[in-house]
């Protein structure tokens, strides 16, 4: 039993106790620390397991917080898509933190190398642009291997911070060679945090037969890989 799992039992024999408040702060720093370890590689049996306790423990939370008029708990919804499955624009996928006024988003992505996976960091740029609340966006990935891939990364930063320029958003890119997790962290003024787990970052998404057919600019039209995200809202 690792450490968020022990925080979570003791919240639960403080529930059964009656001590609410206590149980209450439990479970919270408990599914917050479940939280972070669905971001960690793991098995997958091991990631189920995480995810049954989230859902477990969130509605037992709940229970407490209409009880006590409490703060609220992390919201988490899994969204499992199938493979050549359609319909799942980049709009469609973030519509819940979206819908929470964000004004700073943070995208973690090691691979955004590839024609195809700049044009997939385009693309849910104009989403993000498209929500007035944003002001900051914040690109983390890894450098592109030197030649032509490193070039076009760095003419796509340049022209893409350009473009959020004129509608009032800056755009700030960072390097890390170590990043692996891919992720989405939407952040508004009143501190309410949209992460978005993201089991292949933004490329997920099958190629295209040509630029020439449906799809190559309306993403509700493209066939996506196997694929499974984590919202969570806390």
């Amino acid at each position: 039993m690792d450490d968020a799992e022990q925080m979570l039992y003791a919240g639960r024999v403080k529930d059964e106790e009656g001590k609410f408040d206590e149980a209450f702060n439990l479970y919270q720093q408990g599914l917050e620390k479940l939280m972070e370890k669905l971001k960690q590689p793991t098995s997958s049996e091991k990631k189920d397991h995480y995810k049954n306790l989230l859902n477990t423990y969130i509605s037992r939370a709940e229970v407490i917080k209409k009880k006590k008029g409490k703060a609220s708990v992390p919201q988490v919804q899994e969204i499992r898509i199938a493979n050549d499955e359609m319909g799942w624009s980049f709009a469609k996928l973030f519509a819940k933190p979206l819908a929470d006024s964000p004004t700073h988003i943070r995208i973690q992505d090691p691979y955004l190398h590839a024609r195809h996976q700049l044009n997939n960091l385009v693309a849910v740029c104009e989403v993000f642009a498209r929500t007035r609340s944003v002001s900051h966006i914040r690109i983390i990935t890894r450098t592109a291997p030197p030649g032509d891939q490193k070039t076009q990364q760095q003419k796509c930063m340049r022209d893409l911070g350009d473009s959020l320029a004129e509608r009032q958003i800056t755009l700030v890119t960072n390097y890390s060679e170590t990043l692996h997790d891919r992720e989405i962290r939407f952040k508004n003024d009143n501190n309410v945090v949209w992460v978005a787990i993201l089991g292949r970052g933004l490329d997920m998404y099958k190629k295209l037969p040509s630029w020439f057919c449906l799809g190559a600019t309306d993403y509700t039209f493209r066939k996506c890989h196997e694929v499974t995200v984590t919202l969570t809202r806390g």
